[in-house]
């Protein structure tokens, strides 16, 4: 399965919530009087922050032929933003023009180039500087005073950016064809759709939670001189720079705060007596419990570059490994304690398997031997297509402070600490890209997926988390939850272990590291079945990643080569049910 469908898995949940058409109920539990209050207008300007991460899926085309790997270069990020806008309601339909601006870090890295094995290829990185949106917004005010406002929204999308590019030529670099290292400025317009739902809190403020999906068209870049070599390591052919097209797709989730300019809004509207009231959010000295289940896919990925000694730029690579496709089911519990003073502690704690995926082995400019002969291999890729391993645990806490709680929502923010483990072990192996390389046709048959591992990385992820957190009752019962944290500092510790076939005998044994930063995002839709239970569901996505990282090769004989450039990466994201309990 692929990271298309990650995500949907946000966006669905928001989708949900889009689908539903019952009053808004705000209540107690006491069943309260039927307020007099006008009915809410969203009429008027506003102004807000957002926070929330992303994913931009780029593609860079070449030329000279198809990329055979390496598309769509997938570039997370976490970002902060603002917004401004119109709104006009006629009835309960509401009309609306809204600009947002976003800052991220965003950055991807992949191959580019890949034409054949025999070409000398690109490492691409494309960062995300700026993005921004010009859109009009067209919803429906629901609920017994109109405070829940549905909407989607479509419009015209700009990101900024730059592609940096540098050739794979170790070996060939050496003898004459120097490393190249480009750059690419990108500015694209294009369009956009998104979704969301928005609640008018006490006062001027409202609290909104939103999906935003913008594509663009292809932009020319410049691609590096490159070169053919044959299997004895002579070039037959040069190529000069040349320009070739990226194109580039961002998949935006946020949580926004905005401040409507005005007469406020009364401060018990909204509030009416129900039969079927929700459980009260503003009860203090309240513990929630409860059990989910995490069906989700990943990516684990790790550059490896040249010693950082070197002349080669960091960005230039020596070999590549992408797990994909990594199929997993966890299982946590979950607990939130909503304290006096507005403070609360939350987190969750959990862990499961990993049951299904593939890992890509990519190697630039390797020398084979055979029968005393000597092969140049500038491209090889093997693929293994048995991914199995763990999560063995991974658990979040955070402490914050309400800015609001009442009975039908509340908003807050938070600090905490992510702490994530994987596993992964790759098995059986078979050569994608030059025959001429490991197990290829020349140099032995592929491997079953039978038998000992080939590959396996073991990596701790830990992060300090900054975010915001809200809920607010879409209808009686039906409450929208979500959760954007940003992650300022995260550093990771792995290892990765080579194994030597048929018999998996230890060949190398490789420790990296580095610091970085990520995002987690959550979304929950859930039903209040009574007071204290409630179900739910939803979906999540985290990344993490470093921009300072390291790597070392340790062989049995314990020579260690000096320290290398490295890039760790780590995506996850799928949908969650919930049972949950409340104690007052």
């Amino acid at each position: 399965m692929s990271l298309h469908r990650q995500r949907a898995s946000i966006a669905g949940a928001i989708g949900i919530a889009c689908a539903a058409h019952a009053g808004l109920a705000l209540a107690d539990g006491t069943a309260p009087p039927q307020s007099t209050a006008a009915p809410f207008s969203w009429t008027g300007y506003y102004v807000g922050a957002q926070l929330g991460g992303m994913t931009a899926l780029s593609d860079v085309t070449d030329p000279l032929g198809r990329n055979m790997y390496g598309n769509p270069i997938h570039g997370p990020g976490a970002f902060i933003g603002g917004q401004a806008g119109y709104n006009y309601q006629d009835g309960i339909v509401v009309y609306g023009v809204e600009a947002e601006l976003g800052i991220p870090q965003a950055q991807g890295t992949a191959t580019c180039s890949a034409i054949s094995g025999s070409f000398i290829n690109s490492t691409c990185r494309v960062d995300t500087d700026a993005f921004g949106t010009l859109a009009g917004r067209l919803g429906l005010a629901l609920g017994s005073d109109g405070r829940t406002l549905l909407y989607g929204k479509a419009g015209a999308a700009w990101s900024v950016g730059d592609v940096a590019i540098a050739t794979n030529d170790m070996r060939i670099g050496a003898d004459g064809n120097p490393y190249t290292l480009r750059k690419s400025d990108i500015s694209q317009w294009g369009w956009m759709l998104g979704a969301g739902a928005e609640y008018a809190m006490q006062g001027n403020w409202t609290l909104k939670a939103e999906y935003d999906f913008a594509g663009f068209a292809a932009q020319s870049i410049t691609l590096p001189q490159s070169a053919e070599i044959n299997s004895a390591g002579a070039i037959t052919q040069r190529y000069a720079a040349r320009e070739g097209d990226v194109s580039q797709n961002l998949h935006m989730f946020k949580l926004g705060l905005n401040y409507r300019f005005g007469a406020p809004a009364s401060d018990d509207a909204g509030v009416f007596s129900l039969k079927d009231s929700p459980a009260s959010l503003a009860a203090v000295n309240r513990f929630e419990i409860g059990g989910r289940y995490w069906y989700s896919w990943g990516r684990y990925k790790n550059d490896l570059g040249n010693n950082r000694t070197s002349r080669a730029p960091a960005l230039s690579a020596i070999s590549r490994l992408t797990y994909d496709d990594l199929e997993a089911s966890t299982g946590e519990v979950v607990g939130r304690y909503s304290g006096p003073w507005n403070m609360f502690a939350k987190g969750f704690i959990g862990g499961g398997s990993i049951s299904g995926g593939r890992m890509n082995d990519e190697d630039f400019n390797l020398e084979n031997q055979d029968n005393g002969n000597t092969y140049a291999v500038p491209y090889t890729n093997t693929i293994s297509p048995k991914v199995d391993g763990e999560i063995p645990w991974y658990a979040t806490f955070d402490v914050g402070y309400d800015f609001w709680r009442t009975p039908g929502y509340r908003f807050g923010a938070y600090v905490g600490y992510n702490y994530y483990r994987e596993k992964e072990s790759a098995y059986g192996v078979r050569q994608t890209a030059n025959q001429l390389g490991p197990y290829g046709n020349q140099l032995g048959p592929p491997l079953p997926t039978s038998g000992h591992a080939i590959i396996d990385e073991n990596a701790k992820w830990q992060s300090m988390r900054i975010g915001a957190t809200g809920e607010f009752y879409l209808a009686p019962r039906l409450k929208l939850s979500a959760d954007a944290a940003y992650l300022p500092y995260v550093t990771v510790n792995a290892v990765d272990h080579h194994y030597t076939p048929p018999a998996g005998t230890l060949s190398s044994n490789d420790p990296a590291g580095g610091t970085g930063v990520g995002t987690q995002l959550e979304v929950m839709l859930s039903y209040d079945i009574t007071q204290q239970w409630s179900v739910g569901v939803g979906g999540r996505y985290w990344a993490m990643w470093t921009d300072d990282g390291w790597s070392k090769r340790v062989f049995p004989a314990n020579a260690t080569t000096v320290p290398q450039y490295q890039k760790l990466e780590t995506e996850r994201a799928g949908v969650l049910g919930q049972v949950n309990y409340k104690f007052d």
